[in-house]
């Protein structure tokens, strides 16, 4: 994509939709010794969603799983609207677009597999890890450099507030 269509549609971003297993995570289901999922987060992934919350973003994490971790992770994070057990993600998305007022336009939209293709086609910007199922990347308008669970959704965070000048250069 070229980077003046890319830097545009970030441009118009309001909202940030994540799927979980395979973007804030790697992707691995570790299993405690109850039979609990437990999934390992990479921290400046957090950092970067406190800087978008903090600058006005509203996050949305969507996840096909349901996990008493992630739910402890998003909230410790303080991500507003965290959507588990979700079969059809672009439905799910929808009712919260229509509560928030928000377009398809002023979506982003991160994930790694299939089921993650209906929400990316409607999304503004469509985002994918780089070991994306192979639909996925070429549905994305942009895939990130960093994987899954060691920086992408930061990445893509990062991305957008840098494209609407809000990002904090730090000093």
């Amino acid at each position: 994509m070229m980077q003046d269509d890319l830097a545009a549609r970030a441009q118009c971003i309001r909202v940030v939709a994540f799927d979980v297993d395979g973007v804030c995570t790697d992707g691995k289901l570790y299993y405690g010794e109850h039979g609990e999922v437990l999934h390992a987060f990479f921290a400046r992934d957090g950092l970067g969603i406190g800087i978008a919350r903090k600058a006005g973003l509203i996050l949305v994490a969507v996840s096909g799983r349901s996990s008493k971790h992630v739910e402890a992770r998003l909230s410790e994070l303080k991500v507003p609207h965290i959507l588990q057990g979700v079969a059809k993600k672009d439905e799910a998305l929808e009712r919260v677009l229509d509560e928030l007022g928000a377009t398809w336009a002023e979506t982003a939209f991160i994930g790694d597999d299939i089921n993650d293709l209906p929400p990316m086609k409607k999304a503004g910007l469509a985002c994918c890890v780089p070991d994306a199922a192979d639909d996925v990347a070429e549905a994305a308008h942009v895939v990130t450099r960093r994987p899954g669970g060691r920086g992408a959704l930061r990445e893509l965070l990062e991305l957008v507030l840098r494209a609407q000048g809000r990002w904090p250069t730090g000093g």
